[in-house]
């Protein structure tokens, strides 16, 4: 791979403006925000996390965190194209 020349799976598509963006693949309902809640302080050890007022508030549909969130592991590997082919990075 290294100082080979690679097709991009999608050059061609952004070429010509016909590539699909995340944002335009609707779905039925309304687009679902996510937002990162960092840390307040520099250094710390976390002991508890309380939820229950983030999942109590309108409009949420879910509070991510250690406990619920997916398997690193079931993600798309970002060094791979759609095609299963490797991915210049």
């Amino acid at each position: 791979m290294i100082g080979q020349a690679m097709q991009r799976v999608d050059g061609p598509l952004k070429v010509a403006g016909r590539a699909a963006y995340a944002y335009e693949h609707w779905e039925a309902g309304q687009p679902l925000y996510g937002f990162i809640v960092g840390a307040t302080i520099g250094k710390g050890r976390i002991i508890e996390i309380d939820s229950g007022d983030a999942e109590g508030a309108p409009g949420v549909r879910m509070v991510m965190t250690h406990r619920n969130a997916p398997s690193r592991a079931s993600a798309m590997s970002p060094f791979r194209s759609n095609t299963g082919a490797p991915s210049r990075c």
